[in-house]
């Protein structure tokens, strides 16, 4: 436990370091937990033999941070051109190497490009906001709660399984403490940061966070017991690696950045 909260400390100070620098610090800080959770899939897949093309997939990745700090208004058009070439390149890498075609693992490297980077992308989306540092925060708060809360509430009221074949501790009851309390957490937060929001887009923001945070950390949870591993990696001493750490806030940023953008949040 010790080992976790020192952890955890040194983490929030570096994330808090890169998040409030921004411009390319953040592009950079951003870009290194993509490759080390593209290079954690790698390794989880090869468990089951299953290669993925790690090559044209830092490759692209490495392409798309570059956009996003030059060219940012082209990002999401460039990441369809990424997509087309990833699969010709992927196919072209089998065809020259292999003489045949791996379809299974180019499946699972577009599969991994789209779960890392595709995903990972949207915080630098959404760090360009207007206020986006507070957004950025808003975000990772209401993440942090709902896990936090999910826990505590599942362990103290907890009596039905949430999902027992993909994570056998989570329970309904946790689940809709986390959901609640995020919804609480994003209405303190805006009021101490945010007091343009109202409070039902507030309320809303946290409880669609909320519940798209537990769906990102159940479906890293199915790629472990498919993959047959506990942690994607032990690159963070108590807490496992970067998909172990950024499961829930991988979904949660696309979503929230939508809201935000559709609702002019």
């Amino acid at each position: 436990m010790r080992t976790r909260i020192i952890s955890a400390i040194i983490g929030i100070v570096i994330l808090g370091f890169i998040v409030n620098t921004g411009g390319l610090i953040y592009t950079l800080g951003v870009c290194c937990l993509n490759l080390l959770a593209l290079f954690e899939l790698y390794t989880a897949f090869k468990n089951i033999n299953i290669d993925i093309n790690l090559f044209v997939s830092f490759f692209f990745t490495f392409a798309i941070y570059f956009i996003s700090y030059f060219q940012n208004n082209l990002l999401l058009n460039f990441i369809s051109f990424c997509f087309v070439m990833m699969i010709s390149m992927s196919f072209t890498y089998n065809i020259i190497n292999n003489k045949k075609v791996d379809l299974i693992g180019i499946v699972f490297t577009i599969f991994s490009f789209t779960y890392t980077t595709m995903l990972f992308v949207y915080f630098i989306l959404t760090r360009n906001l207007v206020n986006g540092v507070y957004i950025v925060w808003w975000i990772f708060v209401i993440t942090w709660v709902c896990d936090s809360a999910a826990f505590f509430t599942g362990t103290l009221f907890g009596k039905n399984k949430l999902a027992p074949d993909i994570s056998p501790n989570k329970t309904i009851e946790g689940s809709i403490g986390g959901i609640l309390l995020s919804s609480l957490a994003s209405l303190v937060f805006i009021k101490l940061f945010l007091i343009d929001i109202s409070i039902i887009n507030a309320i809303l923001f946290g409880i669609l966070i909320g519940f798209f945070c537990e769906i990102g950390d159940l479906s890293a949870s199915a790629i472990k017991r498919y993959c047959k591993v506990k942690d994607f990696s032990n690159i963070i001493p108590g807490h496992g690696g970067i998909l172990d750490r950024f499961d829930s806030a991988l979904f949660s940023f696309p979503i929230a950045y939508y809201l935000i953008t559709l609702l002019h949040l």
